[in-house]
């Protein structure tokens, strides 16, 4: 008989949910100490992402697993928590760009306006430029793309963690267990 394998929807639920608290609690204090575009402070968020889903992943091996998962496996899971997690960091961003900081938008389009004077642009293109950049930093628009963009980055991060989180069993002991476990039934 087969054994029932686990659902991963409500561990992916559960760990997407840490996921984004980590990442909200980041960016709140960028925003509080107005660390929003310095360098480093993305490296500390890729460091946090990194960590976050490393634990999550190592957690839910060992606890929804019996402590072996296949790299595949581990892959899937970590793209599924990052999913969850950038759908919930989605609905913190539009709050944070509709309530607590409408200038926001303002302040990345002006950033957006001297890079391409400083690239030579004319003002005919700068303003097209802006009208364009000004749709796609829209709070909708933003929704969907802090989703693909962290899905993304999600992708990227399983595929370097799920190397260190994967653990393999012996496949003549989990035959015996499964033996047993059919046999106590």
């Amino acid at each position: 008989m087969e054994s029932e394998r686990p659902s991963i929807l409500k561990p992916a639920m559960t760990y997407g949910l840490i996921i984004a608290l980590i990442i909200i609690i980041l960016a709140v204090i960028a925003w509080v100490f107005s660390l929003e575009g310095a360098k480093w402070m993305s490296w500390v968020n890729y460091a946090a992402y990194f960590g976050a889903l490393y634990f999550c992943l190592k957690n839910w091996r060992d606890h929804y697993h019996g402590g072996y998962a296949r790299y595949g496996q581990v892959l899937s899971a970590g793209i599924l928590f990052m999913f969850f997690a950038s759908i919930i960091y989605a609905f913190y961003n539009v709050i944070y760009l509709t309530w607590l900081d409408p200038t926001a938008i303002d302040r990345v389009l002006d950033v957006m306006e001297q890079e391409y004077y400083k690239q030579g642009m004319t003002d005919e293109q700068v303003s097209t430029a802006l009208a364009f950049g000004s749709k796609l930093h829209s709070p909708g628009m933003q929704f969907f793309s802090v989703i693909i963009g962290t899905t993304f980055i999600g992708v990227i991060l399983s595929l370097i963690v799920s190397i260190f989180v994967k653990k393999e069993g012996d496949p003549f002991k989990q035959a015996m267990s499964e033996i047993e476990k059919s046999e106590n039934e």
